[in-house]
Order: structure tokens, then C-alpha cells, then sequence
């Protein structure tokens, strides 16, 4: 019930449902929602969708034994699943394990349209001494089995 009432929220909104989360115990359940959309979500945008969809769930049911409902976005950490959320990452660097097993870690740097979708990376190879060689690769979203920006904290 809860899972259709936020379904139905998010078909008409310009924001999408990537991933809902149940944790905890009967009693003290939380509800965590993450949603995006194609150009980011800022804390505004999340304040305002929380607000609304905990009026909505409040008025409709008693949140299936869910003591607690939060909207946030999906953090870096967190697996890309739609190929509409990697445009915004361009230039960042990807960690990507492929349905085969292959892991890959390279740079984004083109995103194909979504009639066919595609990603290419720049894949750095450390030779000998301070030597490195790039290699261009182009990458079938169908073949992804995980995506994910890398995290680093390097000053540039």
C-alpha cells in the first residue's frame, strides 16, 4: 500500500524513485526513499518532497507499521541505475563491474542518447617509470552490472 501511494506520487513529478529502503524493527521501521532527476536534486527539492509525500502517507494509511518516512538522494556510494542519471557525472571517474565479472575504472566522457545506450571511458594504464597510456573505451549500458562514481578526496 505505502509502496503504491509513493508509485503514484512520483508518475507525475518531474523527480523519479530510484530505490526504497526498509530498516529497522516492527515498531521503529524507517522508510527511506532516494530519488533523483536529470539535472540533480538539491536539498530544497528533498525538503519539499519529504514534506509532501509524509502528508500524503499520513492521510492515506498508517504507514504500514513505519515509524518514520525519509527522502534523500542517492549519494555516490550508492550503484547508478538508470542510464538517464549518468549525464550529470560527466568527467568523473567511474568504477564499473560488468555482467562478465570484468571491473573497469575510468574517466566519463560521453554519454550516447538512450535510443542506444552507451558510455565511453577514459581507461588510464600505468607503464614503467611516469609513463601512461589512455584507451578509449565504449561501453554498453545492458552489459553494466554495477556502476559507480568513485569517491576520492585527492585536491586537484
Amino acid at each position: 500500500e505505502t509502496q503504491k501511494i509513493i508509485e503514484e506520487y512520483f508518475a507525475d513529478s518531474e523527480y523519479k524513485l530510484i530505490d526504497a529502503v526498509l530498516r529497522g524493527e516492527r515498531g521503529t521501521r524507517v522508510l527511506e526513499i532516494y530519488v533523483d532527476n536529470k539535472d540533480g536534486i538539491n536539498i530544497d527539492d528533498l525538503t519539499r518532497i519529504n514534506k509532501e509525500l509524509n502528508v500524503i502517507v499520513d492521510n492515506k494509511l498508517i504507514l504500514d507499521d513505519i515509524s518514520k518516512l525519509v527522502v534523500s538522494s542517492p549519494g555516490a556510494e550508492r550503484p547508478i541505475k538508470f542510464f538517464w542519471q549518468i549525464n550529470k557525472h560527466l568527467g568523473r571517474i567511474l568504477e564499473i563491474e560488468l555482467n562478465d565479472g570484468e571491473k573497469l575504472e575510468g574517466k566519463l566522457t560521453a554519454v550516447s542518447d538512450p535510443e542506444d545506450p552507451f558510455i565511453s571511458i577514459e581507461i588510464m594504464h600505468r607503464l614503467k617509470g611516469k609513463k601512461v597510456t589512455t584507451e578509449l573505451k565504449d561501453i554498453k549500458f545492458k552489459d553494466i552490472k554495477e556502476l559507480k562514481i568513485k569517491i576520492s578526496f585527492s585536491k586537484k
